[in-house]
């Protein structure tokens, strides 16, 4: 190692923050000033000075002119070179772009981030009970209800029919919602809801029971403190399909209306389990990060903030919103980023302190599994993830699931809610 190297190397790393780090650095000058001169030398093959033809003008001349700002680029080019190499030495991962201060002539600071290093993690993690829905007969009719009602027809009704509770509608309304103070939050015209449906709710639909065309409305939402006025402009009854042989058939090939019943209640399991296994890892996310706090860098936090608005923004979403909005706006994302980007530093420890690893048998057991499910071959479905990008948010979608599976076998003790 030459004396530059062994300088370098032996530079003290100081802890501003358990994020935040410092290094002094002196400039070596005699490496800046053979940069500077290569500079120069360059500058003066394209410079363009009045009085001289393009790249004839003497070094001389260029230093009049570029000397200032090359001398300054090039401090920051050596400066930075050994930067990178300390950091490099002492394996250190930096975060964010590092600030350059210069403290006297030759004499610099330079300040940057690093992800925390998380120790002595708690996972003495309890959570709720989450409970399951009971796929009963009366769940799977009303999930069999719910598809035939996607076939059926309108019928509108006479001025003096009223609405009851066993039929379904559609119904056209205007509406005005206002707060305690009688304040208005939110109307609209025209507005239409589906009754009897169970899309909405259950007390908002009993403030149309027994109501009719030109009727009013009133629903106090105690939950959100506000109370909905309006009034009823066109009722239209659905007529419901029965459920047979035919009406099946826009659903998939199903042999009879026994089988149509096992698929939906098929569905209505996965999904239950898909709903309890979202829950439930939601709560025990909730308790990692409550149970061990991480400091985080303010650059890494706002970096994905930004680019979680730029998505959004690309969607379509959020493209009009003023100066105010978008602080407003950026204030949750960056809590939002905070949270998840404190849970993928606490699930990665977890899988480095438990050994968890995506095994060659774990993603053949999936291509395996998503076969068996979707109809197709498993070479089909290998092909969706055979690229690198594809296969990388594959192995870290499966680790994720390794790591709750171990969570929820090993260390989730459950409280009563």
């Amino acid at each position: 190692m030459d004396n530059a190297s062994s300088e370098v190397a032996e530079v003290a790393i100081k802890d501003e923050t358990s994020v935040r780090k410092s290094v002094n650095l002196k400039l070596d000058e005699k490496r800046t000033q053979e940069l500077l001169k290569k500079k120069l030398e360059a500058a003066a093959k394209k410079a363009n000075i009045k009085g001289f033809r393009p790249g004839k003008a003497p070094v001389s001349i260029i230093k009049k002119y570029y000397e200032q700002e090359l001398s300054e680029e090039a401090a920051a080019e050596i400066l930075n070179e050994d930067f990178i190499k300390i950091v490099s030495e002492k394996g250190i991962y930096v975060i964010g772009t590092p600030m350059l201060e210069k403290k006297t002539e030759n004499e610099y600071s330079i300040s940057f981030d690093v992800m925390p290093e998380v120790k002595d993690l708690n996972l003495n993690i309890k959570v709720k009970k989450v409970k399951k829905r009971d796929i009963t007969d009366e769940v799977i009719k009303e999930e069999i209800d719910f598809l035939l009602e996607r076939l059926a027809d309108q019928e509108k009704l006479e001025d003096s029919a009223v609405i009851n509770a066993d039929d379904k509608y559609f119904v056209k309304i205007d509406y005005i919602t206002v707060d305690e103070t009688g304040k208005e939050v939110d109307s609209a015209k025209d507005y239409s809801i589906s009754l009897n449906s169970s899309i909405i709710d259950k007390t908002f639909e009993a403030s149309f029971i027994g109501k009719k065309k030109g009727d009013s409305f009133e629903f106090d939402d105690k939950e959100r403190k506000v109370v909905v006025k309006g009034f009823i402009k066109e009722i239209d009854k659905k007529i419901m399909p029965e459920l047979n042989a035919e009406t099946i058939k826009n659903f998939g090939d199903f042999k009879d209306v026994a089988e149509f019943k096992k698929y939906a209640e098929k569905n209505l399991n996965e999904y239950e389990e898909k709903r309890y296994m979202d829950a439930l890892r939601a709560s025990i996310s909730e308790e990692i990060v409550n149970l061990n706090p991480v400091e985080l860098p303010g650059s890494i936090v706002e970096e994905d903030a930004k680019s979680r608005l730029e998505a959004m923004k690309k969607q379509g979403k959020y493209k009009d919103i003023n100066e105010k909005q978008t602080g407003e706006f950026m204030g949750i994302l960056r809590i939002m980023a905070k949270r998840d980007i404190a849970l993928h530093l606490l699930l990665s420890e977890i899988e480095k302190t438990e050994n968890i690893t995506v095994t060659g048998s774990d993603l053949e057991e999936f291509y395996k599994h998503t076969a068996s499910i979707s109809n197709m071959k498993e070479e089909e479905v290998k092909s969706f993830y055979s690229t690198k990008e594809a296969q990388e948010n594959l192995k870290y979608a499966l680790l994720e699931d390794k790591t709750f599976d171990f969570l929820i076998q090993n260390k989730v003790s459950y409280i009563k809610g």
